[in-house]
C-alpha cells in the first residue's frame, strides 16, 4: 500500500501544478502569476528562499509561452521594453545575489504586503491612464524606463511576486500604453530579468528542480494558453476573482 506521507506529496504536487497552470494563464492577463505561485508554494511547506527561486526559474515558461504568441502577432515593440529590459538585467543581478541575506518571516512580510499594495494596483488600473492614449516616444521616457527597470530588477530578483504587474503599469504610464498594449510588451522585459535571476540562483543553489522542471513545462504551456486569451477577452472579471484571493493569501502569509 501507498504511504499516507506519499499520497500527501502527490496530492500536494497535483495542488501546485494546477495552481502554476492557472496562476500562468491569469497572470498572462493582468500579470499576478508569481503572486499566487509563490504563497502556494510556501503554504505546501517548501522554504521560503527555494520557494522564490524555484518560482522564478518556473516563471521564465511564462515568459516563453506568451513570447511565442504575442511575437507571431507583432504585438512586442522593442522601442518601449529596450532601456527597461536593460536596466532590469542589472538590478536583478544585485537583488539575487542579496536574497540569502534576508530572513525567511521578512521575506513573508514583504511579499505580503506587495501582494496587498499590486492587488490595490490592479484592481484601479481602469483610472490610471484613459487606454489607447499614446504619446511621442522621448529620450526622457527611456531614462524613467530604465531607472523604474533598476528598481523592478532588484524588487524580481529578491522577491519577484508583482514584478511583472508593475512593469505593466510602469509601461501605462512612462509610453502611453492600452493595458494589453502593455500586457504584451512587458513579457520582454521580465523574461531577461527572469533569466539573470535564475541564473543566480542556480548558482547559490536555491533552486529544487524536480518541482521547477515540471512547472517550467506547466506554465510554458499556460503561458500560451493565457497569451491567446488576452488577445480575445476583457480581463476585468479576472481582476474581481484574482485581487480577493491574493489579499486573502497575503493577510495569511502576514499574520499566521
Amino acid at each position: 500500500m501507498i504511504s499516507q506521507s506519499i499520497l500527501m506529496e502527490l496530492f500536494s504536487l497535483i495542488i501546485l501544478v494546477a495552481v502554476s497552470f492557472a496562476s500562468s494563464v491569469m497572470g498572462t492577463m493582468i500579470g499576478m502569476a508569481m503572486l499566487v505561485l509563490l504563497p502556494v508554494m510556501i503554504f505546501l511547506g517548501m522554504p521560503v528562499h527555494t520557494a522564490i527561486a524555484t518560482g522564478r526559474f518556473s516563471m521564465i515558461g511564462v515568459s516563453i509561452g506568451n513570447i511565442t504568441k504575442f511575437s507571431r502577432n507583432q504585438k512586442i515593440q522593442p522601442k518601449y521594453v529596450a532601456a527597461f529590459a536593460l536596466a532590469g538585467v542589472i538590478g536583478s543581478f544585485m537583488g539575487a545575489s542579496f536574497l540569502t541575506g534576508f530572513s525567511e518571516s521578512m521575506l513573508k512580510l514583504v511579499i505580503g504586503v506587495f501582494m496587498i499594495l499590486v492587488s490595490i494596483l490592479v484592481l484601479f488600473e481602469g483610472y490610471l491612464k484613459p487606454k489607447g492614449v499614446k504619446h511621442k516616444t522621448k529620450a526622457s521616457h527611456h531614462v524613467l524606463s530604465g531607472l523604474a527597470g533598476l528598481f523592478i530588477g532588484g524588487y524580481i530578483g529578491v522577491i519577484g511576486g508583482g514584478g511583472a504587474t508593475i512593469v505593466i503599469f510602469l509601461l501605462i504610464l512612462i509610453y502611453g500604453l492600452s493595458f494589453h498594449q502593455a500586457v504584451a510588451n512587458q513579457k520582454a522585459v521580465t523574461l531577461p530579468i527572469s533569466v539573470i535571476a535564475t541564473l543566480v540562483f542556480m548558482f547559490q543553489g536555491l533552486i529544487d528542480y524536480k518541482i521547477g522542471i515540471l512547472l517550467f513545462i506547466v506554465n510554458v504551456i499556460g503561458g500560451w494558453v493565457g497569451a491567446s486569451l488576452v488577445l480575445k477577452f476583457d480581463s476585468c472579471w479576472l481582476k474581481r476573482i484574482m485581487v480577493p484571493i491574493s489579499v486573502i493569501m497575503a493577510i495569511k502569509l502576514i499574520f499566521f
